[in-house]
């Protein structure tokens, strides 16, 4: 069967891990090459504890390549699924042999996943099931990589206890270096640096068996846990394409839309379960939206009540000005009146009034 572009990029996604994994240990050898010399003797300090530290981080490597080969297989098998689920769709090949194909067991790790997925949404309760299903998927790839992280931890505590381990060695001999210095006058010079000198074999091992338990405890931690970073992503390209695949696929080819008519005979269950699952979301949507519309409106209300007071003090307040325009244009009118009366009058006896003696 020919892949599909999307197939490709899927597979060149999920592959793509893999390599950086690969040529992160290709460099990481390259390195280790270089300073073969210096990295050899730190070994040989404490061989048997480096040895450990060294057995830890290659089984957790052969884990970790193993873990990102089997996800790589399963995206595989999660595209020639869904390639399956698009031709039964497209109705290119019956709905009972696609059931048969998809449903065997020749999928890896893809298949229990499948028959899972079948199983709840032929029961009818997708809705309220599927998204436990994918959630498992993020705990599945948890448990996977659970040994990879504690292998991670446990080459750091296992540098951190060479490093105790050869701080003991240190302060003991030191402790015997110090006891063993002789303060006898006539004891030879070159007698006691010769006696010094092999005394300090002890402490100085010591130092060394701690710096090289951290060194490579430290460095094998950080490998590994890179390489637990590739398989991290690699798996979250793998849960989102199962993802896609029963949502995009499965779901539409098992669980098709249903629409009640008249001339509608016999309904299968699951679909009536389906149908009315969905029913009732709905009709809880449509529920909450009442209620949220309903509190608005309350406000909304409340809001146009104070409004209706504000507009009713406007009014007020309009009438009381006109009235107040009024009195002052019926005040300003008698005094016009008043004054076009006075203008009225004869001359004379204005001049009088005005040239009267004061009395």
């Amino acid at each position: 069967m020919p892949l599909t572009i999307s197939e490709r990029r899927s597979q060149r996604g999920a592959g793509r891990y893999l390599l950086h994994s690969l040529l992160f240990l290709a460099a990481l050898t390259a390195l280790g090459a270089v300073f073969l010399p210096p990295l050899t003797a730190a070994f040989l300090t404490n061989p048997y504890l480096n040895g450990t530290i060294a057995a830890a981080f290659l089984f957790g490597v052969t884990y970790t390549l193993k873990a990102l080969i089997d996800t790589l297989r399963d995206v595989r098998a999660g595209n020639r699924a869904a390639e399956v689920a698009l031709q039964a769709r497209r109705r290119e090949i019956p709905l009972k042999q696609a059931d048969e194909v998809l449903l065997g067991n020749h999928w890896r790790g893809v298949s229990d996943f499948i028959q899972k997925i079948h199983r709840v949404i032929s029961h009818g309760d997708a809705a309220a099931t599927l998204p436990y299903l994918l959630d498992s998927l993020a705990t599945q790839g948890d448990d996977r990589r659970a040994l990879v992280r504690y292998l991670t931890g446990a080459l750091v505590l296992l540098g951190l206890i060479g490093t105790f381990y050869g701080l003991l060695l240190t302060i003991a001999g030191v402790r015997d270096v110090i006891s063993g210095l002789s303060t006898d006058k006539a004891a030879d010079t070159m007698t006691l640096i010769a006696h010094f000198k092999d005394r300090l074999a002890a402490p100085l091992g010591g130092m060394g068996t701690s710096f090289s338990a951290s060194l490579f405890g430290l460095l094998a931690a950080l490998a590994l846990g890179f390489l637990e970073l590739q398989l991290l992503r690699a798996q979250n390209h793998h849960h989102a394409q199962l993802e896609a695949l029963v949502v995009s696929d499965l779901v539409p080819l098992w669980q098709p839309v249903v629409t009640v008519t008249a001339q509608t005979e016999t309904i299968s269950p699951r679909h009536l379960a389906a149908l009315l699952q969905a029913t009732t979301d709905r009709l809880e949507r449509v529920a909450a939206t009442t209620e949220y519309l309903a509190n608005r409106g309350e406000g909304i209300t409340r809001v146009a009540e104070q409004v209706a007071n504000l507009g009713e003090r406007i009014e007020s307040l309009r009438g009381t000005l006109q009235n107040i325009e009024n009195d002052r244009t019926a005040d300003l009118r008698h005094e016009l009146r008043a004054i076009a009366r006075l203008l009225a009058q004869p001359s004379g006896p204005v001049r009088d009034v005005d040239h009267a003696p004061p009395p």
